[in-house]
């Protein structure tokens, strides 16, 4: 599956991330961590991905078994040729695993396995209860517009976080001097080197602990909500970028934190004496 598929998905609202194999950290622990931090978790296994030592029937069924998740596992694998055989799969998957979240043939041709998933997370409503997704912001997001025509003084300031319909920002000491509602026409945005302008509406403030936090809605240049199109296809993959850097370090600092497993041959000494 192209990894382009998930910043599209994300403009969706689909949240979706590629877990890789690589030498530092096995994917029975990946998967031991994921599952940890993600509680409205769907995973997908694909069980055509060869690894070094994993029967992926045994390991899918021990791991459903220890957290008795069935219900968030989904299988993909590679077209087969036979129908007996495809039917096999499902029958073991779906029926004796009990894998909710589908067993799904992918095509050989890639561009076709795009409808294909995406009507799979529909139909496990993997979106969520936001429309558009909030990737959150670091100190190199900013912003910065001007009052009124007076270009001496400009307003500038951290991005909270950020999606393809709204922005948040928290101002900790003075509060802004909008009105809510009220249009800025030109904000310039950098978001970790990516620069784009937009207008915004204030759409929401309310004092929090820190400051006051303002929820800014986008304008296009027509005076529409939403981004102007040629800015909401260039920000995708900026924001999606933002998005699974936040991910990856999160899991990388929680792999550092997490014990490798007790190796195989020392599991089997320890039942041999019990």
């Amino acid at each position: 599956m192209p990894e382009a598929y998930l910043e599209e998905y994300f403009a969706l609202g689909y949240e979706c991330y590629y877990v890789p194999f690589d030498k530092r950290v096995n994917i029975q622990k990946k998967v031991k961590v994921i599952t940890s931090l993600f509680k409205d978790l769907i995973i997908f296994f694909n069980i055509d991905y060869e690894l070094p030592g994993l029967d992926w029937e045994d390991y899918i069924y021990d791991y459903i078994q220890e957290y008795d998740n069935a219900s968030s596992v989904g299988i993909l694998y590679t077209k087969r040729q036979s129908k007996l055989e495809k039917n096999q799969l499902e029958r073991k998957y779906l029926y004796e695993y009990g894998c909710r979240c589908g067993c799904i043939q992918l095509e050989y041709q890639k561009n076709n396995n795009f409808d294909l998933i995406r009507r799979i997370l529909f139909a496990n409503q993997a979106q969520g209860r936001r429309k558009t997704i909030r990737a959150l912001c670091s100190s190199a997001c900013t912003y910065t517009y001007y009052k009124g025509q007076n270009y001496n003084d400009p307003v500038t300031g951290s991005l909270q976080d950020i999606s393809l319909s709204h922005f948040t920002i928290l101002v900790p000491d003075d509060k802004l001097e909008l009105k809510l509602y009220e249009k800025i026409q030109d904000i310039h945005f950098n978001l970790k080197g990516f620069l784009f302008r937009s207008g915004a509406i204030l759409a929401m403030e309310r004092s929090v602990n820190g400051g006051m936090l303002y929820v800014f809605s986008f304008i296009n240049s027509n005076g529409t909500a939403g981004l102007d199109d040629r800015i909401r296809e260039q920000l995708i993959p900026a924001l999606y970028r933002i998005l699974s850097n936040n991910c990856n370090q999160l899991l990388d600092m929680t792999y550092a934190e997490t014990p490798d497993d007790v190796p195989p041959e020392e599991s089997e000494d320890e039942e041999e004496t019990e």
